[in-house]
C-alpha cells in the first residue's frame, strides 16, 4: 500500500496528520514516493545566565571527548538516555558584536548573528531589541512555508525579563520591532499544534483540553491499520499513543485555583507554581513531547525551545530547599554560590538530554528525528559571573540528515574564533545552500569544517 505524505486521519470534522509511514516513501526509503525530500527541521534551544566553564567544557578534543561534569546527563543510563554521539561541542569561540551590554550582546549575538539596537529603557538599567531577523525565522522562511505552522516558540520558565526591551525578553523576531511570543503553558502549545480538535468555551475557565481529539479519529486509524503494513502499524499506535500520553501528562499539571474556580475539575492554566515553584522539569519534558508531535506530524520545522530567561528569575530551590525564590541570574553573581549554579547548569543539561532523547526516540522515515535535525543549544554569556563573551557554550546536536559529523567530536577554536561560525553551521545543517549569516562584525560565510561530515 502506498499512502500520499499528506495522508490525515479524519473524524467528526477533525482532521489529524500523520507521521511519516514506510508507505509514504521510494523503494530506497530515503525519499517520499512522489519524489519530495524528508524535511530537516531546527531547534534553538536556548538557557539563560551560561555556565561554568572549567566543568562545562571536555578536557579532550575531538572524536576521543568525554563527558565534563555540566554534559554528564547526556548520558543517564538511569533515564535510559544516551545522546552523546549526536551532540558535537564547539568551544573556544568568541562573540565579535561589541560587547555593549552583557546579556543582550549574547542573546543578538548568538540568535540573529548581528548586534543588538539600544532603546529608551525607560526606567530600567538598560533596554535593547534585534537589529535583524532571528536566525529561526531566516530558516522558517525557507522551510517553513509548507506546513501547518510557519515556526513555533516555547518556553518553560516563566521568570523572563520583559523590562529590558524586546531582547531578554524574546528568542525568536520578525524584525527590530516584531518579537515573537512564546508559550509557557502546555495546554496552550497543544491547542497551536491540534486546536482545531478542541471545542472551547471562552465563557468557562475550565475549558481545556475537554474533548479528546483521538475519540474523534478513531474509527479512521482503525481503518488505517487494517492496510497497513507490520512496521506501519507500529508506528502508528506509537504514534497515537504519544499524543495520548502527552495529553494525560499536561492534564496531570498543577491547576490554579481563582476565584472563578475554586476547585476545578479540569486544569485551568498549566504551568502554574506550585509552593512558589515552577514545576521545570515536568513542563521542559511535556513541551519536549509536543516538540517531537509537531515535527513528526511535520506540522512545523522550527522551533525555538526558551528554557529559561535571560537575566530570568528561574528558581532552582527544588535543588537547595531554603535557596530564595526567583535568585538564579542572582546567585550567577555571587562568587560564594558557584555550586549551586553549577547544579542549575547540570539540572539544565538533564531536561536538554531528554529533548534529544525524544527526537532520538520518534521514527522519522526509516530514521529518527535527530537524524534530520540540526539543535543548536547556546545562551546569553559565557559565564554569568563576569558577563563572560568569549569560549562561549555551544552545542550543536542532530545529524542535518548527515551534514554535521556523527559520531559528534568536541572541536575547539584556538584563535577566539567568530561565535557565528557555529551559527552558520548549524544552519547549513537545514539549509546547506546559505551563503553567509548575520550582519557588521557578526558576519559569517565561514562554518566551522571540522564539524561537518
Amino acid at each position: 500500500m502506498k499512502l500520499p505524505r499528506r495522508t490525515f486521519l479524519r473524524g467528526a470534522g477533525v482532521t489529524m496528520a500523520l507521521p511519516i509511514l514506510e508507505a509514504m516513501l521510494n523503494s530506497s526509503g530515503l525519499a517520499f514516493a512522489d519524489g519530495g525530500q524528508i524535511p530537516r527541521r531546527f531547534v534553538g534551544w536556548f538557557f539563560g545566565n551560561g555556565v561554568l566553564l572549567p566543568k562545562w567544557n571536555p578536557a579532550a578534543t575531538g572524536a576521543s571527548w568525554a563527558l565534563s561534569e555540566q554534559l554528564a546527563p547526556l548520558v543517564d543510563a538511569a533515564r535510559g538516555i544516551d545522546v552523546k554521539s549526536y551532540v558535537n561541542v564547539v568551544s573556544g569561540c568568541e562573540v565579535k558584536t561589541p560587547n555593549l551590554r552583557g546579556h543582550h550582546n549574547g542573546v543578538c549575538a548568538m540568535f540573529s548573528a548581528a548586534p543588538f539596537i539600544p532603546i529608551n529603557p525607560n526606567g530600567a538599567g538598560y533596554a535593547s531589541k534585534f537589529s535583524v531577523k532571528s536566525i529561526d525565522q531566516v530558516i522558517a522562511d525557507q522551510i517553513g512555508t509548507s506546513t501547518q505552522l510557519k515556526s513555533i516558540q516555547m518556553a518553560v520558565s516563566k521568570r523572563i525579563t520583559f523590562g529590558e526591551g524586546p531582547t531578554l525578553g524574546y528568542l525568536s523576531h520578525r524584525g527590530p520591532d516584531a518579537p515573537m511570543p512564546q508559550t509557557t503553558d502546555p495546554t496552550a502549545m497543544f491547542n497551536a499544534l491540534f486546536g482545531n480538535f478542541i471545542p472551547k468555551d471562552p465563557t468557562d475557565p475550565r475549558d481545556r483540553m475537554r474533548a479528546n481529539v483521538l475519540d474523534a479519529v478513531r474509527d479512521d486509524a482503525k481503518d488505517l491499520q487494517r492496510k497497513l503494513g507490520t512496521v506501519d502499524r507500529q508506528r502508528l499506535d506509537a504514534h497515537l499513543t504519544s499524543i495520548a500520553e502527552t495529553r494525560q501528562r499536561i492534564l496531570a499539571l498543577p491547576p490554579v485555583v481563582t476565584s472563578a474556580c475554586v476547585k476545578p475539575g479540569a486544569p485551568t492554566v498549566n504551568n502554574n507554581d506550585v509552593n512558589g515553584t515552577e514545576p521545570i522539569e515536568a513542563v521542559a519534558n511535556v513541551m519536549s513531547d509536543l516538540l517531537a508531535i509537531a515535527f513528526a506530524c511535520d506540522l512545523t520545522r522550527v522551533a525555538t525551545y526558551q528554557f529559561s530567561g535571560s537575566v530570568g528569575g528561574q528558581c532552582y530551590n527544588f535543588l537547595h530547599p531554603g535557596m530564595p525564590r526567583d535568585s538564579e541570574h542572582a546567585i550567577t553573581h555571587d562568587a560564594t554560590a558557584q555550586d549551586k549554579v553549577n547544579e542549575g547548569v547540570i539540572f539544565t543539561m538533564r531536561c536538554f538530554a531528554y529533548t534529544l532523547h525524544k527526537l532520538k526516540t520518534t521514527m522519522d522515515g526509516t530514521g529518527n528525528l535527530l537524524d534530520s535535525s540540526v539543535v543548536m543549544c547556546t545562551s546569553d554569556v559565557s559565564e554569568g559571573l563576569s558577563h563572560g563573551i568569549s569560549d562561549y557554550p555551544i552545542l550543536i546536536a542532530g545529524k542535518g540528515q548527515g551534514y554535521l559529523k556523527y559520531p559528534g567530536i568536541h572541536y575547539r577554536a584556538s584563535n577566539a574564533r567568530n561565535t557565528s561560525d557555529a551559527i552558520l553551521t548549524a544552519v547549513r545543517g537545514v539549509i546547506p545552500a546559505t551563503a553567509s549569516v548575520g550582519a557588521d562584525t557578526g558576519l559569517s560565510m565561514n562554518p566551522i569544517a571540522e564539524i561537518v561530515a
